[in-house]
């Protein structure tokens, strides 16, 4: 079965559509890809031609390439962000919930003043921007608003973008509609001699490990699951082909997590025992941490306070309660294990400070719906618990 893939790929994102890409034809011996270096500005290539293959998984940036698409009367999934209807089936990620992560994260930092900063003209950016002020609307809250007009490669020049967040009142949680967008404000920053994250917290997406680890302060960003997209889009063309009805509308695929960094290290409170609280949450709270725990280390730190009163003082920012952060806290870890390590399940029990696996399992299918077995089951490319044991077993013995 002959594949097109017109996929640029410029970027973590584009690298890591092609990744859960490769991983779905390795796992389907059926695929013959065909893929060369391609830009978004490009023509489609010459070689796409009708009857020559059987599906095509694509970006689509322009009308002009989605007709030429539709013109092949072959199976296509396009995996970018534009909203053309027709006969091509689309898969993205979940702009609401990419920007959710990043509001409720800020949230969880104790911010109360918010910024989006995005691209002008750009359907991804323009999706995350209107997702992110609805979501904080619901929340009683609104977000400043700023559009460049083109990717530069930093703020030098860029007055209209230095003088807005110099007006922006102080401390404010900063979405960028993207890692690239989120390197131009922390440059800003520096220039203006905005203090990152004490003055501006900031938040980006893409997960781009380079351009995170090398922006100063490193930057935290929303992982938006690009490898599952490319998965989830290979196994939707795979199923095309054989004959199965399109689904209706778009495919939506949720991102996977928010990476820490130190552009939101941050506790943007008054309160000397909430700041030492949430700290404590943060470091312990995926390893079976108690709220008697977060009480003891108060008392430790000078702070002695009552269950009562430190909930108490929870609640006046209008925050989750203690308890609730420390529930956070300890599904984000469990489902970090669950997607980056292969751990049996009774080994992420003890990581997360469970007696038992049966506890895990009560816990996590209480707060999610789901087993954590099935959980990882859900993953694209995951392996079946009897086929990953067998290859464990053959590894271990071919080290023998």
């Amino acid at each position: 079965m002959k594949i097109a893939l017109v996929i640029d790929a410029n970027g973590s994102y584009g690298r890591g559509l092609l990744r859960g890409i490769a991983r779905y034809a390795h796992s389907n011996g059926s695929w013959q890809v065909t893929y060369e270096e391609w830009f978004e500005g490009d023509a489609l290539p010459q070689w796409l031609a009708p009857r020559k293959f059987q599906g095509v998984l694509c970006r689509i940036r322009n009308p002009r390439q989605f007709a030429a698409l539709e013109r092949l009367r072959i199976p296509v999934v396009d995996l970018g962000s534009m909203d053309y209807s027709g006969n091509i089936v689309h898969v993205h990620g979940d702009h609401r919930a990419i920007a959710k992560l990043a509001a409720d994260h800020l949230m969880q930092c104790g911010l109360s003043v918010f910024a989006y900063c995005g691209f002008a003209k750009q359907r991804f950016s323009e999706r995350r921007s209107a997702a992110f002020q609805e979501y904080l609307h619901q929340r009683g809250s609104s977000a400043s608003l700023f559009l460049l007009d083109h990717k530069p490669g930093g703020a030098d020049g860029n007055l209209p973008l230095l003088q807005w967040l110099a007006d922006l009142p102080k401390p404010a949680g900063l979405m960028a509609c993207n890692d690239l967008c989120g390197r131009q404000v922390l440059a800003a920053c520096q220039q203006l001699r905005l203090r990152v994250p004490e003055e501006i917290a900031l938040v980006g997406v893409d997960n781009d490990e380079v351009l995170c680890e090398l922006a100063i302060p490193s930057m935290t960003s929303v992982d938006p699951a690009a490898q599952r997209i490319g998965f989830e889009a290979a196994e939707l063309l795979d199923r095309l082909i054989a004959g199965e009805a399109p689904p209706p509308g778009f495919v939506l695929v949720a991102p996977s997590e928010i990476v820490t960094r130190t552009s939101t290290d941050t506790f943007a409170v008054d309160d000397p025992l909430l700041v030492a609280a949430l700290r404590c949450i943060r470091e312990r709270g995926g390893s079976g941490l108690s709220i008697k725990d977060v009480l003891q280390h108060l008392c430790q730190q000078g702070m002695p306070v009552s269950r009562s009163t430190l909930e108490r003082r929870f609640a006046a920012l209008l925050r989750p309660l203690p308890h609730q952060e420390i529930i956070r806290a300890r599904l984000h870890r469990i489902e970090r294990l669950l997607r980056n390590t292969e751990y049996p399940l009774w080994r992420i029990a003890e990581l997360t400070g469970f007696n038992s696996e049966p506890q895990l399992n009560h816990f996590f299918k209480r707060y999610r719906g789901i087993t954590p077995g099935n959980f990882r089951l859900r993953l694209p490319g995951a392996e079946p618990p009897a086929v990953r044991k067998n290859r464990a077993s053959a590894a271990h013995a071919a080290r023998l």
